[in-house]
């Protein structure tokens, strides 16, 4: 139970995270100095968390990663967090915790069994419940219990600037900091993140300066002289798969101290530039590398990023006029933190065929890694860097040509997901979704994704549906998509937003308030409901999705959630596929 509610995948020696480590001999002074906090000598400082704070693009993640290598069995969990390859999910971050320690200390095991079976519900609980119940309690039952959790245990967090909501990052540091000043877990706890104001702002209360040691691995020309050696080995391993001849001197001396240059401090660059030279592509190693060195190099004291923003630009501006508005719009969704669930299966919702999605990839494979699945179709799709999406979203940094959320390409992007939702609620079964060339899209997943899509609508919160989105909703069969409860749990609040960007004259073939009378109910619920229950379905708000016997209801609910606010409103969607007890309701 705890590992289905974990993300495995962000586990730092997972097969999926897998980020590499700090080339060899680099950032040798930040490692020596973390390791050996982590081995003992926090003590001396009175610093039971470590933050290692940075910009976007220095090697933080190949830090964290080397690290928790190096300090091995002293490590007790880690959690990569990842917003490009969506492990950034705040609910599955303690369980994933939880998990691992209880696979490495049986005692711990055995009391964290009793209460997860007990109460099954504390993995859907608040993070500061789920500490309390499965880290805080357990742990003190275990003091001085031979085989218990070990002291000093190392917990490595990566990325929390990653994790989804600034709100859930502040909770995270401020548990933790809370437990240690408290004494009520054994951890040491390693941090690694950019210096976002909210999380700097956490680390700077009187209670966090106190336990913690701050190290900034900043935007430097000091590290050069790694950036320099990463630059050598990756053309050495370009050199060796072209077989080059030892007399023949490529790249100069001159390339590669102008490519250092240019990098100015962030590792970011050098890995993107090496990928790139060494990516697929009409043009060789060396065309590519001139390219690279054409971009010159530029002052960067407005911004850090500027040199690679250029990188970035020369990248896109590469791609082909004809495929330009695919990859766009691909790059699009991949930027969407609910239709990225698909990875590449998106493609069946955009209708980019499979030679379509190659084309449209074909000049990004220094910045975009795609993973194929077993039958060797391509499966997720991850940037190699936030940096990557964070430029995309901003109009500033990738121009109107390149900009992701353009008008254009979220109209295009809107139309085509009502369209796979029409389109897959509509299919016969549960079987593939209509694209042939996309043989693992089924039609449920296709439906999961683009109902969520459509809940979460608020790219442009003060604009409305569009005329085409709105004709292929009217026509969705919201019976087929709630047989699968995929709108369980969805907030009140995204409703009534969803409502607002439908215009009043297409609401009754689309959504539309819905009250039962005190006699449907009765009949609904039988004679032995409760008067409690009757009143409570009178007041409750609900909803009719669709028409005729592609109906569907939405019902507002209360549901209990262990917070400072105890009741959540949500809706559940549920369907009656017999017409005759719908007809009954109404």
């Amino acid at each position: 139970m705890l590992l289905k509610a974990s993300t495995p995948q962000a586990l730092h020696d997972s097969s999926e995270c897998n980020k590499p480590g700090c080339f060899e001999g680099t950032r040798e002074e930040y490692i020596r100095n973390i390791t050996g906090w982590g081995r003992g000598d926090w003590k001396a400082r009175q610093a039971r968390v470590l933050w290692l704070e940075g910009p976007a693009g220095v090697g933080k993640s190949a830090v964290a990663q080397t690290c928790a290598q190096d300090m091995g069995s002293r490590v007790g969990a880690t959690f990569f967090f990842s917003r490009p390859n969506g492990w950034n999910k705040p609910t599955t971050f303690l369980p994933t915790i939880v998990y691992q320690l209880t696979t490495k200390y049986p005692a711990y095991r055995d009391l964290v069994d009793v209460i997860v079976l007990r109460d099954p519900l504390i993995l859907e609980k608040s993070i500061q419940v789920q500490f309390r119940e499965l880290l805080v309690q357990p742990l003190r039952q275990l003091e001085g219990v031979e085989g218990g959790v070990g002291e000093d245990v190392v917990i490595v967090i990566d990325g929390l600037d990653e994790c989804d909501g600034k709100d859930a990052q502040s909770i995270i540091i401020d548990i933790i900091i809370t437990s240690v000043h408290q004494q009520s877990t054994p951890f040491l706890w390693a941090f690694f993140s950019r210096p976002e104001p909210h999380i700097t702002s956490a680390f700077s209360t009187e209670w966090a300066t106190e336990v913690c040691w701050q190290l900034t691995l900043p935007v430097s020309r000091d590290a050069d002289q790694d950036i320099e050696a990463y630059l050598r080995d990756g053309f050495g391993t370009i050199r060796k798969k072209y077989s080059l001849p030892a007399v023949y001197s490529w790249p100069s001396e001159e390339d590669i101290h102008q490519l250092v240059e240019q990098s100015a401090g962030l590792f970011i660059y050098a890995a993107s530039a090496i990928r790139y030279v060494d990516g697929p592509g009409i043009s060789g190693p060396e065309e590519r590398l001139r390219s690279v060195l054409g971009l010159g190099m530029t002052e960067t004291k407005g911004s850090p990023l500027a040199n690679l923003d250029r990188f970035y630009m020369l990248i896109m501006e590469q791609i082909p006029e004809e495929t330009l508005p695919d990859t766009i719009l691909l790059l699009s969704a991949l930027n969407h933190v609910i239709l990225r669930a698909l990875d590449a299966r998106v493609c069946a919702v955009l209708k980019l065929s499979l030679t379509a999605f190659y084309a449209a990839v074909n000049n990004l494979y220094s910045v975009l890694k795609i993973e194929n699945t077993g039958d060797g179709m391509p499966g997720r799709l991850p940037f190699y860097h936030a940096s990557f999406g964070d430029f995309l979203r901003d109009e500033k940094r990738s121009t109107q040509r390149f900009y992701v959320n353009h008008d254009d390409v979220l109209d295009r992007r809107d139309y085509l997901c009502m369209e796979a939702l029409c389109r897959a609620s509509n299919a016969t079964n549960d079987g593939k979704f209509s694209d042939p060339s996309w043989p693992g899209a089924r039609n449920r997943d296709i439906c999961y994704v683009t109902f969520f899509y459509l809940m979460f609508y608020d790219s442009r919160r003060d604009e409305r549906l569009r005329t085409e989105s709105l004709q292929q909703l009217s026509r969705v069969n919201w019976d087929f998509v709630g047989q699968y409860d995929l709108g369980s749990g969805q907030p009140v609040e995204r409703i009534e937003i969803l409502i607002r960007k439908i215009p009043e004259d297409w609401r009754p073939q689309i959504i539309c308030p819905f009250k039962p009378s005190l006699l449907s109910i009765l009949c609904q619920k039988g004679f032995r409901a409760k008067l409690t229950s009757l009143m409570r379905a009178q007041k409750r708000k609900q909803y009719v999705m669709g028409t005729g016997s592609n109906r569907a209801l939405f019902v507002e609910e209360w549901t209990w959630k262990s917070c400072e606010h105890g009741f959540e409103r949500k809706f559940h969607l549920r369907t009656y596929p017999d017409a005759a007890k719908f007809k009954r309701i109404d």
